[in-house]
């Protein structure tokens, strides 16, 4: 073994013993409040020690064998890889063909911190046929039907609930989910009590969508769907975060379009009822041209690397929490 490669080995070894320290004291102190950024240090050390090691190589390099050559190295690298992803890319047929999972709404079917490859190839979901003015109509304001009354709300009912939480229609959503209808265009939504489980181990009821009623249709969220990596429409609540990664349930067709209608495993409401009332920010459907692809297989931890390097050194609440709902 040579020099280089034996440095190479030895830092390989430095980023895993890192990333160990990261995961194991994430274990332990996740349910520690005033100890949580104990894992958002060793988080930004492995950030650190991969700017660190690429520097150190450059400098190695350019000590051994002058800027001229290493700087050439470097770029016959940068080449190499972007041969690769572009490769990657023409084989898999998507323009993104990995990625690296954020957040821990896709629990308990990906983790924060999966590695993903990508494929760009038709998509399971539920397939519905709409007319441009009954996918429009899906973004109005909801009718909430409870209790034997009605009212309209902005935005939609779970989000509303978050803010007015003592409002009637609210207060029917809390104590008896089962009994509230939200009518939102051409989906009606119904919502159950559903169990949420903390990774302290307690764990408590809260509303969340049961089922979605389309044209006389009830339809139970599918974990058989396809999963996939999106780009959220510019200017959408969700296009603030960067790419999605969530469970595709409906395919809507309207006329020769197509649009797809997402929801996460570990989320409470679709994407689409999403709703941001101090911005009056929401999701719209989401254009067939925005899907980057379906994914095709994850490598547990891996994808860690890919969310230290772009800054995502802390970990959601969500990730303490495990939602279980009615699916298929």
């Amino acid at each position: 073994m040579d020099l280089k490669s034996g440095l190479l080995k030895n830092q390989g070894l430095v980023l895993i013993g890192t990333l160990i320290l990261f995961l194991v004291a994430n274990a332990i102190f996740r349910n520690i409040p005033a100890l949580s950024f104990v894992p958002i240090i060793f988080a930004a050390a492995i950030a650190l020690e991969i700017l660190y090691f690429v520097g150190m190589e450059i400098t190695s390099g350019a000590k051994s064998h002058g800027w001229k050559k290493e700087l050439l190295d470097t770029a016959i690298a940068l080449i190499v890889a972007v041969g690769i992803w572009y490769g990657a890319s023409f084989l898999l047929n998507t323009s993104s063909p990995v990625s690296g999972v954020v957040s821990c709404s896709m629990l308990p079917n990906l983790a924060r911190g999966d590695f993903v490859l990508v494929q760009g190839a038709d998509v399971k979901a539920y397939p519905i046929a709409m007319t441009d003015n009954e996918l429009k109509s899906l973004t109005n304001n909801p009718t909430i039907f409870y209790n034997g009354k009605n009212t309209t709300i902005e935005g939609s009912l779970y989000s509303y609930c978050r803010l007015y939480a003592q409002t009637e229609p609210c207060q029917a959503l809390i104590n008896n989910p089962e009994s509230v209808v939200e009518q939102k265009g051409a989906f009606s939504y119904h919502y159950s009590a559903c169990p949420l489980s903390f990774s302290s181990g307690n764990s408590l009821k809260i509303p969340c969508v049961s089922s979605v009623d389309f044209k006389g249709k009830n339809y139970l969220a599918n974990f058989s769907n396809d999963i996939i990596v999106y780009q959220p429409p510019k200017g959408d609540l969700y296009s603030y975060v960067g790419d999605i990664i969530h469970r595709a349930m409906f395919k809507i067709n309207v006329g020769n379009k197509v649009y797809y209608l997402t929801r996460g495993d570990n989320n409470p409401i679709l994407d689409i009822q999403a709703y941001d009332y101090g911005n009056h920010l929401l999701n719209q459907p989401i254009p067939s041209e925005n899907v980057r692809g379906k994914t095709l297989l994850r490598v547990p931890i891996l994808g860690y690397f890919k969310l230290f390097i772009s800054g995502y050194f802390q970990e959601d609440p969500q990730c303490k929490t495990q939602l279980e709902f009615s699916h298929v």
